[in-house]
């Protein structure tokens, strides 16, 4: 059962929301419909047509005996005449007739069980003891013909179709019918009403997710969909507001640490240039410098900068110069016309941190771009020595250096992927690293459009 299920779910079941809660209306509304057309209607089509067809039966049936002691044509003709006045008949008596020439002349022989109704030969079998034929397709769709034999002759009967079937069962089934799809329209405008607060949600969400901050968003629809939006906006203010808080802790922590590094550089300039301990003491001096910069970098992460839709064509192309002022080769292709919504001071040290991880381990540097469907993809590649594939997601984690391929003379503190790919997942993107075609790193930046 788990795979027809699966095939089910994937297959019948809607997917959205809204096309499930449909689907609780209707299936229940058709199933009731189908049910009553089968049992109620059927069966009331069934009885009221026996019925009709019996009553009609029954005057054929008085006409045949009326006819059968009555020999005298005048007579005959007298009681024919009563009986197209009263009974709403055409009736006409031809002498000497048989009842297989009337078929013939119907078109009747052979399949002419296949049009005729049963439930009302049923009922001209019960009435009469004669042979007859009922005809169900006249020259007139709205009249049927019963053909009866007598001793002497052939008794041709014309009446109206309502006669004998039942015309209100179609009545009530357009009725039904309608009154469900009118039902079915307000059940839809209903829905949609309440689907509308859960769709914007659930935008206001993503929208959250990829870094963009929709403000404050207004509860409305059924108590649940309030609860939602009201924990989502909770929580969208608990996460600004420990941004903020951790934002404001490490600028003065920023100041605190600058300060007394400052005054190390004024005094080391001050002292004998030539000393090595100096020279030494300066080294680490800069060095710790750079790692608090990289570190306060890593932790501030941009949030608080409004994202602004760029083109792309002038950002990778100044990335591309950057390279060339190291002294690499490189290689710029980017689809024309083609923009993203980012945090430009952000987007730009991203592309930055892995423009310079490319320009310290290559002598060759691709930069590319195209769209994706809903995304844009960034590639960044080299090729240098790359790193091995059970080492690249580990080395998107901070303080994370691959010593036994890049020396630390030649690196920072392993914060500058970790900075890029904090960068990249505040824009609801993702970064991946893969080999490229020539041998080195391909870091590839997808963001959504």
């Amino acid at each position: 059962m788990g795979p027809v299920r699966r095939f089910l779910h994937r297959t019948i079941v809607p997917r959205s929301l809204f096309g499930r809660s449909l689907l609780i209306v209707v299936l229940p509304v058709v199933l009731l419909q189908v049910l009553l057309t089968i049992v109620f209607y059927n069966r009331h089509w069934d009885v009221v047509t026996r019925w009709l067809a019996t009553g009609v039966a029954g005057e054929v049936a008085f006409l045949v005996e009326t006819l059968e002691q009555t020999r005298d044509p005048e007579a005959r003709a007298r009681l024919l005449d009563q009986a197209r006045r009263n009974f709403d008949l055409r009736l006409s008596f031809e002498p000497g007739g048989k009842l297989e020439g009337a078929a013939r002349a119907a078109g009747m022989q052979g399949g002419l069980l296949a049009h005729i109704d049963n439930k009302i030969v049923e009922a001209f079998e019960t009435a009469l003891d004669r042979p007859f034929l009922v005809d169900l397709r006249p020259v007139d769709p709205e009249r049927i013909a019963i053909y009866v034999e007598l001793e002497d002759g052939l008794l041709r009967v014309l009446g109206s179709r309502k006669r004998v079937t039942a015309t209100t069962t179609g009545l009530l089934l357009a009725w039904m019918v309608g009154a469900s799809v009118v039902l079915l329209l307000i059940a839809i405008h209903f829905m949609r009403l309440q689907i509308r607060p859960i769709r914007r949600l659930a935008r206001a969400v993503e929208s959250f997710g990829k870094g963009r901050d929709p403000g404050p968003f207004r509860p409305q629809g059924a108590s649940e969909v309030r609860a939602a939006a009201q924990a989502f906006n909770q929580m969208r203010e608990r996460i600004n507001r420990f941004v903020a808080q951790r934002t404001e802790m490490l600028a003065a922590v920023s100041h605190d640490l600058r300060t007394p590094l400052t005054r190390m550089k004024l005094a080391l300039e001050l002292m004998d240039g030539d000393d090595p301990a100096v020279r030494e003491l300066k080294a680490d001096v800069d060095e710790m410098a750079q790692l608090v910069e990289d570190y306060l970098a890593f932790a501030r992460g941009e949030n608080r900068e409004p994202i602004e839709r760029i083109a792309l064509a002038p950002v990778l192309a100044s990335m591309g110069e950057r390279a060339a002022r190291c002294g690499l080769a490189t290689e710029v292709a980017v689809e024309p016309e083609l923009e993203a919504p980012v945090r430009p001071l952000a987007f730009r040290r991203c592309l930055s941190n892995l423009v310079d991880n490319a320009c310290r381990y290559g002598r060759w540097i691709g930069i590319s771009a195209r769209r994706s469907g809903a995304h844009v993809e960034i590639a960044i590649e080299d090729d240098g020595p790359g790193i091995p594939e059970d080492q690249r997601e580990r080395v998107l984690q901070p303080f994370v250096r691959l010593d036994q391929s890049r020396s630390r003379e030649t690196g920072g503190v392993g914060l500058g992927l970790a900075i890029a790919r904090d960068i990249v997942l505040g824009h609801g993107g993702e970064l991946t690293l893969d080999r490229s075609a020539k041998g080195g790193l391909k870091a590839v930046v997808r963001l959504p459009l």
